[in-house]
């Protein structure tokens, strides 16, 4: 039944993705370029998200699971709808951050999603959070939602990183019943979007961005799937994972986002004030191209992925896992700090041909 649901929202998200571009001028949904923050040329349509939640709602029918109205899935419908609306009207970051409140709301008290222990994190012993689990997993969620929010800036990142991360949930800790069949019904209806976003065969001439309300609801399938997993214990319906390996599945996006709202915030500016500052921004503007600088971070997300996969797998202690985070974290700060004079000094520049004689 999950496979039957998988490919019903791989074609549901594919038709969804061919009428929704046609009409994306009809209904405000374009992107147009001309602010800081956009390095496109020409309007794209940004219905990604509504095909992507088009897939997961016509998969989980046709899996029999129905869940529509479930508290979780109404966290999911909370999601795209301001998402929709921002992507047409630009309401900016105070109400989306209160819609990535409510839904991490309707996750935890609704949904039972909630970060009771962290584990041995600090090395003194297992922290459990007793009054404080609700709060701190809804500070969590916004955070990882957020994080995948800001990190939409450039073709094929946020759902590769989306696919990254659930790959590696479903790898080691594959959930059962309605959770896992979200989870597949989003990354199969992945794929024909990132088809289109990335221009690649069977999407050309269907150009997409996701919009805001794609990138909240990968955020959101993305943390209901690691507090899920954290807390499922050894033999429980699965094999779960510590809660610092979630930290190494999804480190480029918390890492970047933690770094850029420092830095906006060390110059005196809004925290969430757009700019090109992200990682996929320098790293386009150094390869003068977004492909590289795709496969570049990808590939970086993934080695940190497998070093956190491998850690839980071969028992490394938890305070290891966690420190070892914490560094990659300043060394990345570090890099970011001296990304100009890297930039000047290790940018390829042709050397001058002499003229024939």
């Amino acid at each position: 039944m999950n496979a039957f649901a998988l490919f019903s929202a791989v074609a549901v998200s594919w038709l969804a993705l061919r009428v929704l571009h046609r009409f994306a001028p009809r209904i405000g949904l374009l992107d147009h370029p001309g602010e800081r923050r956009k390095i496109h040329r020409v309007a794209v349509p940004h219905v990604g998200g509504l095909a992507l939640f088009a897939g997961l709602l016509v998969g989980l029918a046709l899996a029999g699971e129905g869940g529509w109205w479930s508290a979780p899935m109404l966290g999911a419908w909370l999601l795209v709808i301001v998402g929709t609306l921002d992507d047409q009207l630009q309401l900016g970051p105070r109400l989306r951050l209160l819609a990535q409140a409510g839904a991490a709301l309707l996750l935890t008290l609704g949904g039972g999603v909630t970060l009771d222990s962290l584990g041995n994190l600090l090395g003194f012993g297992n922290i459990q959070l007793g009054i404080f689990a609700v709060p701190f997993t809804v500070f969590a969620m916004v955070g990882i939602i957020n994080a995948f929010n800001m990190i939409d800036g450039i073709d094929g990142l946020a759902g590769g990183l989306a696919l990254l991360a659930l790959g590696c949930v479903l790898l080691i800790a594959p959930p059962q019943g309605h959770l896992l069949t979200v989870m597949l019904c989003i990354m199969g209806a992945l794929i024909p979007f990132l088809l289109c976003n990335l221009e690649l065969p069977g999407g050309r001439r269907c150009k997409v961005f996701l919009g805001d309300a794609g990138s909240l609801l990968l955020g959101y399938v993305v943390v209901w799937a690691l507090v899920s997993a954290t807390q499922t214990p050894s033999g429980a319906g699965g094999a779960g994972i510590e809660a610092v390996t979630a930290l190494w599945l999804v480190a480029i996006p918390l890492m970047d986002t933690l770094a850029v709202m420092l830095r906006r915030i060390s110059l005196g500016r809004h925290p969430f004030e757009a700019d090109q500052g992200h990682l996929h921004h320098l790293l386009s503007r150094y390869f003068n191209d977004q492909r590289p600088a795709l496969m570049l971070i990808l590939a970086a997300a993934a080695a940190m992925a497998g070093m956190g996969l491998i850690g839980n797998v071969v028992n490394v202690n938890t305070p290891t896992l966690f420190y070892g985070a914490l560094a990659l974290f300043a060394t990345y700060l570090l890099l970011l700090r001296n990304a100009a004079r890297l930039y000047r000094r290790t940018r390829y520049r042709p050397r001058p041909v002499a003229p024939k004689i």
